[in-house]
């Protein structure tokens, strides 16, 4: 048989205006879905910020009201307000950081990359949103090991994967998850495939009760995370799905 004649140029830069044009469309669509979590996380910073605000303002209330039966008793309330600031202090530093964190929306270049640092980064980021809806958020394996029964992860592993694009398919995942739970707990866990060398699962279990119909279709974050994961090598599954639990498996693939 004749060999195939290669297309004509024209016909090779229309192909790569397309391909351009689709990477271009991607780009706008994880960068609405980070301004969409940067959002919901400012929202969460605030409520936050409530409660020391509010412990500062009582304690200062009864020392200038002059409700304070003794000195002692003044001076207990003055420290509470001191420890109210110093820990409204903290938060502002902490939230600061989260709140100035920015993913650059590019190609994606994966290389060796070391998953802990990565999950910490996650689970911070992610945190405040769960603790909003009441969830109990429980990620075991980045915890010491004489804080849980299962093993840490250890700092070494290494997964094949752009750092920012995980990062981004990691909160598209925990995203979804917190709006799917309407009440519960939310834990990870990590462990190899044996039918598939040289991958590792991380796997979300949310128990408790979740919003019906449970759906990906549809979901921009679901969608955005599921590409991130494919162009890395790695995937995203939903498991196990009902109205008391449901189950989320991201595989990705461990660095040679």
């Amino acid at each position: 048989m004749p060999a195939a004649k290669p297309d004509p140029p024209s016909q090779q830069a229309a192909a790569a205006v397309r391909q351009e044009a689709v990477d271009w469309q991607f780009a706008f669509e994880r960068s609405e879905v980070m301004r969409a979590f940067q959002q919901e996380l400012l929202v969460s910073i605030g409520h936050e910020l409530r409660n020391p605000l509010s412990s500062q303002m009582g304690s200062l209330q009864l020392v200038l009201s002059d409700l304070c039966d003794s000195r002692e008793e003044e001076r207990e309330y003055l420290q509470s307000a001191k420890e109210a600031v110093e820990r409204l202090i903290q938060l502002l530093e902490e939230y600061s950081r989260l709140a100035r964190h920015d993913l650059p929306i590019q190609p994606l270049q994966p290389k060796p990359t070391r998953l802990r640092p990565l999950l910490q980064d996650v689970y911070s980021l992610t945190r405040l949103q769960a603790q909003d809806q009441g969830i109990r958020y429980e990620w075991p394996i980045l915890q010491p090991p004489s804080a849980s029964e299962l093993p840490a992860l250890p700092d070494s592993l290494m997964v094949w994967a752009d750092p920012h694009g995980l990062v981004q398919a990691l909160l598209g995942v925990c995203r979804w998850g917190i709006r799917t739970l309407r009440y519960g707990s939310m834990a990870l866990h990590l462990y190899p495939i044996a039918a598939a060398e040289g991958r590792l699962c991380l796997e979300w279990n949310l128990e408790g009760r979740c919003h019906v119909p449970i759906q990906t279709k549809g979901c921009a974050a679901w969608r955005v995370s599921e590409r991130l994961l494919r162009e890395m090598g790695g995937d995203l599954e939903l498991g196990e799905s009902s109205l008391h639990r449901v189950v989320i498996k991201v595989i990705l693939r461990l660095a040679q």
